[in-house]
């Protein structure tokens, strides 16, 4: 879910949004992602995964049109999310505003 959301809201996997961290991020505004899940269903067989995801996003400068692409895409999907506050990270010299949102998977057997 998370990696068709970036990819709506214009971003390009592997090079400007990846899972975890970038070991040389882009010059360009970039976002990463993490997932942590829980598996659970009924009968010995875990048939829903329910994901929690983050979504950090970096820019050199505060970059509102990435931030409405990302929040449009969100609501396109109908998906309830808090976005925190934008952040300036002094040691990275990049600013960063996250998103944090839940999605239940079911799996097919």
């Amino acid at each position: 879910m998370v990696k068709k959301i970036l990819t709506g809201a214009g971003f390009v996997e592997d090079k400007t949004f990846k899972e975890t961290r970038f070991l040389n991020p882009p010059r360009s505004t970039y976002a990463v992602y993490l997932d942590s899940f829980t598996g659970r269903g009924a009968d010995g067989a875990n048939l829903l995964k329910e994901h929690s995801y983050t979504i950090e996003l970096y820019s050199a400068t505060p970059d509102p049109g990435a931030e409405e692409r990302i929040e449009n895409t969100l609501d396109s999907f109908g998906l309830e999310y808090e976005k925190g506050d934008r952040y300036w990270i002094q040691e990275e010299k990049l600013y960063q505003v996250t998103y944090d949102f839940d999605f239940i998977e079911k799996l097919r057997r």
